[in-house]
């Protein structure tokens, strides 16, 4: 089991320039504005003084094409900027970061899914964003944005937020369509595998966005991770939040020295650790259908369960207050390599 847990934490860092003014090296080039062009759906302004706009609407009818291209402005003169986080929430179907690549820009994202804002003057920029208009199907897609100065949370904007705890954009465009939101997010057979000691194996979960990230990227996706699988010697397969998540690593690959936990391994501080209160559940899985039947989930005093079988269901609340339920549907192997949990996961937006 030693061996398993080992990990080695060589990691290989890339260095980019990113420059505010237009220039061919730059790969933010596609969104810096162009000072003859003035053609804008909207603009979008965020400054520290406060002599902006924060809150744009476009109404979807009005926007010649599929997407609607927004000046974004960001000033200030007490901190750096160096991220831009942007969020997309479709039809109150629940925010989930937006990525330029989808409109066919290329740009410089950090791993996290931010935008990297390094560049030799970081108090001021203005980008050309495309952002998508709703279709038929859609009543809205509401976008928000906001700038950090150094890595921030998708999920709360006042996490080392550049301007203030309320600085944040917020770009509204509307269709013709209906909403048919329930109040939440369905994710099927999401598979976490068993920590493996070379850090490749996709071990923790953001209920965010539903994705599932390598050990290997933690030091820059750490913060994202809501909780993990693990299948301990004693009690078997288990789960646990980020923060409670148990010493299982060797930092070094020095069997002489002490395991670590998340925090010790990634570097990440401790306090930026994502908690998770979970416990055994007698909420019927398949008979919850909107957001309202999670109301009478309470916060659980464990961050862990453990011993867990297929057939299993669990109730939890996360750090943002989010109630959901999990239910173990396939548990495959140990510790090794190909080993897992399967899991379907409902929680609110």
């Amino acid at each position: 089991m030693n061996n398993f847990f080992r990990l080695k934490t060589t990691v290989f860092f890339a260095l980019v320039t990113l420059f505010m003014v237009s220039c061919s090296s730059d790969s933010n080039d596609d969104i810096f504005v162009d000072p003859d062009t003035s053609d804008f759906d909207g603009e979008l302004s965020v400054f520290e003084d406060g002599n902006d706009n924060r809150t744009v609407s476009i109404n979807g009818a009005n926007v010649s094409g599929t997407t609607a291209k927004v000046k974004v402005s960001f000033k200030t003169t007490s901190n750096s900027m160096r991220r831009l986080y942007v969020t997309q929430n479709v039809s109150d179907f629940g925010a989930e970061p937006y990525k330029l690549e989808t409109a066919g820009i290329t740009v410089d994202d950090k791993k996290d899914g931010s935008l990297d804002l390094s560049s030799d003057n970081k108090n001021e920029f203005e980008f050309a964003i495309p952002f998508p208009v709703p279709t038929s199907a859609d009543s809205k897609i509401v976008y928000t944005i906001w700038a950090t100065t150094g890595r921030g949370d998708f999920r709360d904007i006042t996490k080392r937020n550049a301007i203030s705890d309320t600085a944040v954009g917020t770009i509204t465009i509307t269709g013709s369509g209906t909403s048919t939101a329930n109040g939440i997010k369905s994710f099927s057979a999401t598979m976490l595998a068993a920590p493996l000691g070379d850090g490749s194996s996709e071990t923790f979960i953001s209920l965010y966005n539903n994705k599932v990230y390598k050990i290997s990227e933690g030091e820059e996706t750490a913060a994202l991770w809501d909780f993990g699988y693990y299948y301990g010697a004693t009690h078997k397969a288990s789960l646990a939040s980020t923060s409670d998540y148990p010493s299982l690593f060797d930092h070094d690959n020095d069997s002489n020295t002490a395991l670590v936990n998340v925090s010790g391994l990634t570097g990440v501080d401790q306090a930026e650790l994502n908690k998770f209160y979970i416990a055994v559940s007698t909420i019927d899985f398949d008979a919850i259908t909107s957001d309202s039947d999670l109301d009478v989930i309470t916060t659980a005093t464990s961050e862990r369960v453990t011993d867990l079988s297929v057939g299993d269901v669990l109730e939890f609340v996360d750090q943002y207050g989010n109630k959901g339920i999990i239910k173990v549907i396939e548990i495959s192997g140990t510790s090794g390599t190909g080993d897992f949990i399967k899991l379907d996961i409902k929680v609110q937006i």
